[in-house]
């Protein structure tokens, strides 16, 4: 919910100043309007990926041509870029498509508004950015996957082994326990800490894997040519085996150590709520004294 309202906040800034580039000079203007878009594209993205830097950069080169002419195609270009790396995360055809033309539809009518409001008074203008922000935030009504999850996910679909398993589980995990605060402090530093571990093995792992399909390749093409391998070419991949194996384990106990945090936490608050009987204890002594009234009715009768 915080991010959400971070990102409103973040879209009325970057309308604003977006409106206020295409009056400046060319070279200011472009390098407010830049700046304006990729802090929107970041905020839809929550976090700084560089896909969200790029489709920010797009969506200013696309505001700055389109703006003069089309006010609503310039917002949806803007909206629909800068929330290109969200888009991407979203699961399923169907949801990312609706995503996409959410994104669209609301950055055409933000960029409407904001035009169309744009000579009035300050407080008029202020109503319209913020009604313009609403409506370029529409496409968070639409779930999309957490980026740690979304990566894992990636990673595990270009290996192969027992680390494809481990990396599906820890996708899987932070998709349950993304936006809870869970954690605190120190713990949550560490989790932070951890999960970013998981992605450097995962990226790692994957980076291996295109290596040696390379290779592999490489000796399918040269078999099927007639020619002989080189010397010592067979006992290459040992040693990248014995890497593969460590980095599998490494993912494994990462994986088993952040889904044992969490599940102790988890247990811990369970436990706390479960104790937490003062309103079962006040419901039973209302109970109580309610029905030692009726029965005393009932005598009187």
């Amino acid at each position: 919910m915080l991010r959400k309202v971070a990102f409103v906040a973040a879209a009325a800034l970057s309308l604003g100043l977006a409106s206020l580039a295409l009056r400046l000079g060319p070279v200011p203007g472009s390098l407010l309007l830049v700046a304006a878009a990729v802090l929107l594209a970041v905020a839809a993205s929550g976090a700084f990926a560089s896909l969200a830097v790029a489709g920010g950069a797009l969506g200013a080169l696309a505001f700055g041509v389109l703006g003069a002419a089309s006010p609503a195609a310039a917002g949806a270009a803007l909206a629909g870029l800068c929330f290109a790396e969200r888009s991407v995360r979203v699961r399923g055809r169907s949801a990312r498509l609706l995503h996409i033309g959410t994104a669209l539809a609301g950055g055409a009518l933000a960029g409407s508004l904001t035009a169309a409001f744009g000579a009035g008074s300050l407080a008029l203008r202020g109503v319209a950015l913020v009604v313009s922000a609403v409506l370029v935030a529409l496409p968070f009504l639409i779930d999309a996957d957490d980026p740690v999850a979304h990566a894992l996910d990636g990673a595990a679909g270009e290996i192969t082994g027992p680390a494809r398993a481990s990396l599906r589980e820890g996708a899987e995990l932070r998709r349950t326990v993304a936006g809870e605060e869970l954690l605190d402090g120190r713990a949550a530093r560490q989790a932070r800490a951890t999960w970013a571990s998981l992605l450097r093995l995962a990226e790692a792992r994957a980076r291996l894997e295109r290596t040696l399909a390379v290779g592999r390749a490489a000796r399918e093409r040269k078999a099927s040519q007639g020619e002989p391998p080189p010397a010592g070419e067979g006992a290459a991949g040992a040693p990248a085996e014995a890497v593969i194996g460590k980095v599998d384990a490494r993912i494994a106990d990462h994986v088993a150590a952040l889904t044992r945090a969490y599940t102790a936490v988890s247990a811990a608050q369970a436990a706390e709520a479960s104790l937490d009987d003062a309103a079962l204890v006040g419901v039973e002594a209302m109970g109580e004294s309610l029905e030692q009234v009726s029965k005393t009715m009932v005598e009187e009768v």
